[in-house]
């Protein structure tokens, strides 16, 4: 057996779309409706069911109807089932919770992070308490080739790394950041200031002084 990497992709893909449409919300979703027909925009407005969130005017003559469906007219999708989703969220936090335990009672560990389905911690050379594997529930180094040498969080899915490729110490430092919500493109990494190192400043600043002084980013 050798690994596919698109194969892999394809089949994650798959999972997080196929398996989450179990408990997909079907509530506060809004869709939308181009139309150039003055009967057609007045049945939306006539339609009790629906709420009409905005309406944008395209051209002159052609108009965007945005609206969301009412709670009372709520129908389930022929795919919901609350119980297989529960039982699934429910299944691999007790796996993630295995992986933690293993984590804080092995001797010179450090549990520093978990998400989801993934953990960040520090422990001695060569004494890695969790087993890495390439098969369905095993764990996977996310950074095989690099040494992690910082690790800075902010709270819940906004964390940094400072790396380091393996058996190239003259090389320079690379870094991965992550904060929940935001595109980390090049122009806010290299023109509005927001990278590793002024996000580990402004977690240490509040840390020390509990000031914000928040790094504003505008999206064109």
């Amino acid at each position: 057996m050798g690994p596919n990497k698109g194969k892999r992709t394809q089949a994650k893909l798959m999972l997080n779309n196929l398996w989450g449409r179990f408990s997909l919300r079907n509530f506060g979703l809004s869709q939308c409706v181009i139309t150039d027909n003055p009967a057609e925009l007045h049945k939306y407005y006539n339609n009790k069911s629906i709420e009409i969130t905005g309406l944008d005017e395209l051209t002159d003559e052609i108009l965007l109807i945005t609206y969301i469906k009412k709670r009372d007219w709520i129908e389930e999708h022929n795919c919901s089932n609350v119980v297989i989703s529960l039982w699934t969220t429910s299944a691999a936090r007790i796996h993630l919770l295995r992986a933690m335990q293993k984590v804080v009672r092995t001797a010179g560990c450090k549990l520093l992070y978990t998400d989801t389905d993934s953990l960040i911690f520090a422990h001695p050379i060569n004494n890695c308490p969790l087993p890495l594997g390439p098969h369905l529930g095993e764990l996977t180094d996310e950074y095989p080739s690099h040494t992690i040498l910082e690790y800075c969080c902010g709270g819940a899915k906004q964390y940094g790394l400072k790396l380091q490729r393996k058996n190239q110490h003259g090389a320079g430092h690379e870094y991965v950041l992550k904060v929940r919500g935001m595109t980390l493109n090049w122009d806010v990494l290299n023109k509005q200031g927001l990278q590793y190192n002024t996000f580990k400043e402004q977690v240490l600043s509040f840390a020390k002084t509990g000031e914000n002084n928040p790094i504003d980013i505008i999206y064109p």
